[in-house]
């Protein structure tokens, strides 16, 4: 398996959650031992234990040199950097604890790295970034690591990828319908993002209503969706959603105009329409749902033109991401059952 490319974006840990940490002070980062005292020394402790193995601060520290540098050129000095900065920590201390319990079980299974898998996974990695081994040394060197420092990483991203080969891809099975749901969850994700038009019937319920009368209303909206769905009526003459909105609707301002509702940004319109929206393709019907007090149907007229393509056309591509997802899971399943087999002291 070839390593990752370069360890820049890694720095994303440092931000993950900083934006929910905005209002630490500086003091905590310095109570778990972020901020030097002020003679600049750092006091060395142990911050973790794996095993027989001890993870010391200063060890964290140089790992996080790279991210250091990135979040003070990200957040100004006081407790937004502070508390990115043990943000990172956290993280960062997290994954040396895993590598740690895969190096062992790495070591149990007599896998190793040699020097020349390093030298071809840098190959690798600067062909992919289209650079030379030097140039990708160099531009890792810039984040503050030693090329040493960088070739150590790389070693660990190898050893990972041998260890997943041998324990973790066996679990993964992607199958179609995998598939096609991590497209479905792509296009929720792009929906979310675009602007649409929706028309609406409303079904106006009274707040003292029975509940035989709210039942009633239900019962009406039922086969108003049904019509609607078909575009016909009982007596099978077409029929479009707007003739209906202006027979049915209770809502005034909307059924002199089909129940248009005009077009729309996400966010500008309740969430539970929008959620609905989002379920629907352009010419969709909803079933009908409570809102507010009322029942509501909706149809999505139209929306802003998609940037995903069809499914087809990207299937090779939404296969890899789906496996990739499985492996990450399943990783993550297969380090934790390696953590319940290893005395693990967390000290940070």
């Amino acid at each position: 398996m070839n390593p990752v490319p370069l360890p820049l974006g890694r720095a994303k840990w440092a931000s993950v959650k900083a934006q929910s940490l905005l209002g630490w002070s500086a003091f905590a980062a310095f109570a778990f031992g972020i901020v030097a005292p002020a003679s600049g020394s750092v006091a060395e402790r142990v911050v973790a234990v794996v095993g027989e193995h001890a993870i010391l601060l200063s060890d964290m520290r140089q790992r996080a040199r790279p991210f250091l540098m990135q979040i003070q050129v990200r957040y100004p000095a006081g407790a937004q950097q502070a508390a990115a900065e043990s943000e990172l920590f956290k993280h960062l201390l997290q994954r040396m604890v895993d590598e740690r319990v895969e190096q062992q079980a790495a070591d149990k299974a007599h896998l190793s790295v040699t020097s020349d898998e390093i030298d071809n996974g840098l190959r690798n990695v600067a062909n992919q970034q289209g650079l030379t081994v030097e140039r990708l040394v160099e531009e890792a060197t810039k984040t503050g690591l030693t090329s040493q420092e960088y070739r150590d990483e790389v070693r660990r991203q190898i050893l990972e990828g041998k260890l997943l080969q041998l324990r973790v891809r066996g679990r993964v099975r992607v199958t179609d319908d995998d598939v096609k749901g991590t497209y479905g969850k792509l296009q929720h994700e792009e929906r979310a993002r675009l602007g649409y038009r929706l028309s609406w019937i409303v079904l106006r319920v009274r707040p003292d209503s029975s509940l035989a009368a709210r039942a009633d209303r239900e019962i009406l909206g039922e086969r108003i969706a049904a019509t609607a769905r078909a575009a016909v009526d009982n007596r099978g003459q077409r029929v479009d959603f707007a003739s209906l909105a202006a027979s049915f609707s209770d809502d005034s301002p909307t059924r002199s105009r089909g129940g248009d509702l005009g077009q729309h940004r996400p966010g500008e319109l309740d969430a539970i329409i929008e959620d609905e929206a989002q379920k629907l393709e352009v010419g969709g019907v909803s079933a009908p749902f409570k809102f507010k007090n009322d029942v509501v149907i909706i149809k999505v007229v139209s929306r802003d033109d998609s940037q995903l393509p069809p499914f087809d056309d990207v299937r090779d591509e939404i296969t890899q991401r789906t496996y990739g997802e499985q492996m990450d899971k399943a990783r993550k399943q297969w380090i934790e059952e390696l953590r319940h087999g290893t005395y693990v002291d967390v000290r940070f």
